[in-house]
């Protein structure tokens, strides 16, 4: 039986760019793109840095399995790269990792891509018409959600003016928290990866874990305890009530529905009266009590993020944010200067000129003297004894 050889050549004719494909998955994986290669990558809303770094590596197509630009935000980086001569096409097919492999060639023509003339995947390509277009749009429906974002802010500050400038109907809390840290946790984006982040700044700082609403689950998920929980008592479950030091009630009426919750654990009813999501007023509460500096765990990373909220509650975080001012900082923000390592050498380098310091300062002394004396015939000895085994 003949053994077919599989077909490596391409026809002479054959359109489209072809090259080796590379994939993409972590940062440091760019720097190992050449020219002509085909990089295959997972960017969502490709930006102006990746894109740019795309260019620099001069590729010549890139294979995007997630959506280059999803209308959130108008993100510049797809027609940057259309405008710079490389392809750029949107893969569809779930599967595009295992169907590639990193190494190969390929030909790309008409947002499909071949190999050995075989159809391997398929997708959209986004030409500089797309590219403009989308940008377009999605600048467009930006300004539109700014602009609710300035009404719906303006709006919340004047009806809870007295909350906002004077901290009206803030409750005190119990737990000290002036000149403190508080870590405040929401349930949402990348809540539990920003959280075990920070376990060792927790550890070495003792700041106070503020829950807020369902974000109380997440610190007994990561094996901590919250100090307080914030929220509607329907957003708390009876494992974060028993757990936390105190629990504050938002709202809206100023009564509590189901108050036997708190008093099952032992825990006194303090309500905060207002009508705001938990995280910003997780965030008011801790800023009304003077803490220190606030952490925000699972805050939104951009603005598409940010603006994703319902606009009114878009609009009450971003006011809760502006009255925190410069307290309030993003745990991705703290984590990197935490993961910070300093080199080993200058410790190294102080101890032994510590050293050095004391025994010439022993030595000057006539207890020293004799000391080293001591050490000096000793030396003499062993050495003797070294060379008479040699002898």
């Amino acid at each position: 039986m003949a053994i077919r050889k599989r077909k490596t050549s391409l026809p002479a004719d054959a359109q489209g760019v072809v090259g080796p494909v590379r994939f993409v998955r972590r940062d440091k994986d760019f720097s190992a793109l050449r020219a002509g290669d085909i990089a295959l990558v997972d960017l969502p809303d490709l930006d102006a840095r990746q894109a740019q770094t795309l260019i620099d590596q001069k590729v010549s197509a890139v294979l995007n399995v997630a959506s280059s630009s999803s209308g959130r935000l108008p993100n510049v980086g797809p027609r940057m790269l259309s405008r710079a001569g490389i392809v750029l096409i949107d893969v569809t097919s779930d599967d595009v990792w295992a169907r590639l492999k990193s190494g190969e060639v390929v030909r790309v023509e008409d947002g499909r891509v071949f190999r050995d003339e075989v159809l391997v995947v398929s997708g959209v390509e986004l030409d500089e018409h797309r590219t403009t277009t989308d940008l377009k749009s999605a600048s467009d429906d930006l300004a539109t959600r700014l602009d609710s974002l300035a009404t719906n802010a303006a709006d919340h500050i004047h009806r809870e003016h007295g909350l906002l400038l004077a901290g009206a109907a803030v409750p005190r809390v119990r737990t000290a928290l002036r000149g403190r840290v508080a870590v405040v946790v929401s349930h949402a984006f990348d809540d539990v990866a920003d959280l075990k982040s920070l376990r060792r700044y927790i550890r070495d700082n003792d700041p106070v874990l503020i829950g807020a609403g369902p974000g109380a689950d997440v610190i007994l998920k990561a094996g901590l305890t919250p100090g307080i929980v914030v929220g509607a008592l329907d957003h708390i479950s009876d494992a974060a009530i028993k757990a936390a030091g105190e629990v504050v009630v938002t709202t809206s009426s100023g009564t509590v529905d189901r108050p036997e919750r708190l008093e099952r654990h032992g825990k006194q009813i303090v309500t905060f009266v207002s009508s705001g999501s938990d995280d910003d007023l997780a965030i008011i509460l801790a800023d009304t009590n003077d803490a220190a500096v606030i952490v925000h765990v699972g805050g939104p990373a951009s603005l598409a993020q940010f603006l994703e909220r319902p606009p009114s509650d878009a609009a009450r975080m971003f006011v809760a944010r502006l009255r925190a001012g410069a307290k309030i900082v993003d745990a991705r923000s703290v984590r990197h200067f935490t993961a910070q390592r300093f080199p080993l050498w200058p410790v190294l380098l102080l101890l032994v000129a510590g050293l050095v310091a004391v025994a010439v300062a022993v030595g000057v002394t006539p207890v020293g003297q004799d000391w080293f004396a001591s050490i000096g015939d000793r030396l003499s000895d062993l050495r003797s004894w070294i060379e008479g085994l040699f002898s």
